[in-house]
């Protein structure tokens, strides 16, 4: 079996469990570091995204005036212990897999998987982003990192709305699409509840409309933005489950390059270092697969060699 058929099988079973494993009463709990949408009633795990937003908003909640009770301070006390274990759980998991998490098991991602097929089927061609353009776009999923960071605190200590608490959940196209895969359509439709529902509503189906756009012609477009991918960058020097180089080993061939969902180029064109797990690399290892080099790349769980590059498979898949 080919590593890209492994993942293509890998990436479906993880699809089925976070999307319908509520049904099995399955239970994954809410530190998943892919985005595992909360808002899917069938979802077995919940995107870690939600439940940051959640715990930030709520920490300084005993601060509000609308929620305050008589001992605010061991009430947040009481939060950020909630906040600290939440953030243990992702940590481990990200630290163990890395970013195989996006390759591998993201259910967002499978589906911009399959947009990128149906492109491929209707023999359209994939659009180009040049390096300087895609470093530029890659700069904002740092900046929705930050809106999720601040906005929650705001709405928990009652400077904006609670609805501020998901403040990026209410604009992630992942809560319009993913929920359809379980019949519920409420996510796709107006909320005139409030002024700002329904500007969060109204935001939410243009970000929606302008990624699948993107995802349509670009392959993975949506990770290039994704505050997941972001937040997991924190953690790269501790992964376990890593993508390794032996540069002297190189032909230059550029099937790495070529290969590359996210248009990566580090790998092709690091000469000294080991380490070339790229900031925007989604941790699919269809680098490895195409290299042409024997051993030039590996996939490695701590000390021990996964996958390793070959002449013979390259010219065999």
């Amino acid at each position: 079996m080919t590593l890209a058929k492994l993942r293509y099988i890998t990436q479906h079973i993880g699809f089925l469990v976070f999307t319908y494993g509520g049904f099995l009463q399955i239970n994954l709990g809410q530190s998943i570091p892919c985005l595992s949408c909360p808002f899917v009633y069938s979802c077995t795990g919940f995107c870690y995204l939600m439940m940051l937003q959640r715990a930030l908003g709520v920490l300084f909640l005993p601060l509000n005036r609308a929620f305050s009770g008589a001992d605010p301070w061991s009430n947040i006390a009481d939060n950020f212990l909630s906040l600290l274990f939440g953030l243990g759980i992702f940590s481990v998991l990200v630290i163990v897999l890395g970013k195989s998490w996006c390759g591998w098991l993201c259910p967002f991602g499978l589906v911009q998987d399959w947009i990128t097929r149906l492109r491929r089927k209707l023999g359209i061609r994939e659009s180009e982003i040049l390096v300087r353009q895609k470093e530029k776009l890659s700069v904002i999923k740092y900046i929705l990192l930050g809106y999720l960071f601040i906005m929650p605190v705001l709405a928990g200590s009652g400077v904006l709305p609670v609805d501020f608490i998901l403040a990026f959940c209410n604009i992630c196209p992942a809560k319009a699409l993913m929920p359809l895969f379980a019949g519920d359509v409420q996510y796709i439709a107006m909320d005139f509840s409030t002024r700002v529902a329904l500007g969060f509503s109204l935001a939410l189906l243009i970000v929606t409309a302008a990624m699948l756009i993107g995802m349509f012609f670009k392959d993975r477009f949506f990770c290039l933005f994704c505050p997941m991918l972001a937040l997991m960058n924190f953690y790269k020097r501790l992964y376990l489950l890593k993508l390794a180089k032996e540069p002297m080993a190189c032909h230059g061939c550029g099937n790495c390059r070529r290969t590359c969902s996210l248009d990566n180029e580090t790998v092709y064109r690091e000469r000294v270092k080991s380490n070339v797990y790229d900031a925007d690399c989604m941790g699919c290892f269809k680098c490895v697969e195409g290299c042409a080099a024997d051993k030039s790349l590996l996939v490695k769980l701590g000390p021990f060699k996964v996958f390793s590059s070959s002449r013979r498979y390259a010219a065999r898949i």
